[in-house]
């Protein structure tokens, strides 16, 4: 019986040793890509509109001027995003510019036409209502079929699939072009190496997971 516990207590350590090794060489094989996993670039393609999610605002106003400039979209498209207690600085006579506002008017200083941005009234909190929000105002655009995605590198696997999943629910295909921003500083290959690399890979993947889980079904 001794032996027996002995042989027992050996094996488990031996199994416990192995999978352990396992799970560092996953670690070392899959880490590093991380970063590019929620990575989505895709062939630029003359589009219908183009559409800059609100954020940071230099970098994604760079990347959708660029395009529009180069002739990709006939416009540019934001959501309006929610500002907590935004009526209550206006009842004391204070009004201050929201991101749509302030990136119009750097997209405007970049070149191009005030004509031809449109910001969409709707009070967005999440990526998930800017994409409902569009989807609304497609509904009566039956002209538009395609749009460019203009958004930050660590974010653009996650929106991609946000708006192909509530434009899907439109009767017709709206083709989606991801178009993370080439100003982003994002490093998808040494990610590990910058606190905030790290700290938005991080954050990218408990929020894919909450898409995967939760956030789709919100969207049909």
């Amino acid at each position: 019986m001794k032996m027996n516990h002995l042989m027992n207590r050996r094996n488990i350590k031996i199994t416990a040793a192995v999978l352990a090794v396992l799970l560092f060489l996953i670690l070392i094989i899959l880490l590093p890509r991380a970063g590019s996993y929620i990575l989505a670039e895709d062939d630029l393609a003359e589009s219908d509109i183009i559409v800059i999610l609100m954020g940071s605002i230099p970098d994604r106003v760079l990347q959708g001027a660029d395009i529009f400039l180069e002739g990709f979209g006939e416009d540019i498209v934001m959501v309006r995003e929610n500002m907590r207690s935004y009526d209550d600085l206006l009842g004391r006579g204070v009004d201050v510019l929201g991101r749509a506002d302030l990136s119009k008017m750097a997209a405007v200083e970049l070149g191009v036409p005030e004509n031809h941005i449109i910001i969409l009234e709707y009070g967005a909190f999440s990526t998930q209502d800017e994409a409902i929000c569009l989807r609304n105002y497609l509904k009566e655009r039956e002209e538009i079929n395609s749009l460019i995605l203009v958004t930050s590198k660590s974010h653009s696997v996650r929106s991609k699939k946000i708006f192909e999943k509530a434009l899907g629910a439109l009767d017709r295909d709206i083709t989606v072009i991801s178009s993370p921003s080439e100003y982003d500083t994002f490093n998808p290959e040494k990610w590990w190496r910058n606190r905030e690399d790290a700290k938005a890979v991080i954050l990218e993947y408990l929020k894919l997971i909450n898409f995967y889980l939760r956030e789709q079904f919100l969207l049909e």
